[in-house]
């Protein structure tokens, strides 16, 4: 297998896994994190959409698509959420995050085997290579999967089976 074909499968793979875990939130629950505190749904999927194109701009120096609003309540390093904090609609947050997918998917298929190992366009504390960031950014992704299962027993929506 060649690592294109790998990358493609751990990035495409992440998003089933979210789409999986995450399609049937609603905009009511949407902004809720449940007894344990957790991040709401909203939150994750803005936060995955802003770690994923802060990865594809990291790699090709171009300009985010990720709102600022939506990066000053999801990005990283931005203050937890509150009961206050406003989220769009989650299916615009679905639209964005098939769109940073898109770019992404596009930036891994018209790369060669020798783009992997390019590092960053500049200094990263996380990522040293663009296949290490963007299998990172899958397994991130993934990390973000739990805690959308952790949130739907909060709320006491089924398991996914």
């Amino acid at each position: 297998m060649r690592l294109q074909d790998a990358l493609l499968g751990v990035t495409k793979g992440a998003r089933g896994w979210l789409k999986a875990w995450a399609k049937d939130f609603t905009d009511e629950e949407a902004t809720e994190g449940g007894t344990a505190g957790l991040n709401p749904i909203a939150w994750q999927l803005g936060h995955v959409a802003a770690t994923q194109d802060d990865v594809y701009c990291l790699f090709t120096g171009d300009q985010t698509i990720v709102p600022k609003t939506i990066r000053g309540i999801c990005g990283t390093g931005c203050p937890a959420p509150t009961a206050e904090t406003t989220y769009p609609p989650i299916s615009e947050l679905w639209m964005l995050l098939e769109r940073t997918q898109d770019r992404l998917i596009g930036l891994i298929k018209r790369s060669s085997e020798a783009d992997f190992d390019r590092p960053p366009l500049k200094e990263n504390p996380f990522f040293h290579s663009m296949g290490q960031a963007i299998y990172e950014i899958a397994l991130h992704e993934n990390y973000h999967v739990g805690t959308v299962a952790a949130l739907r027993k909060a709320l006491g929506k089924t398991a996914i089976a």
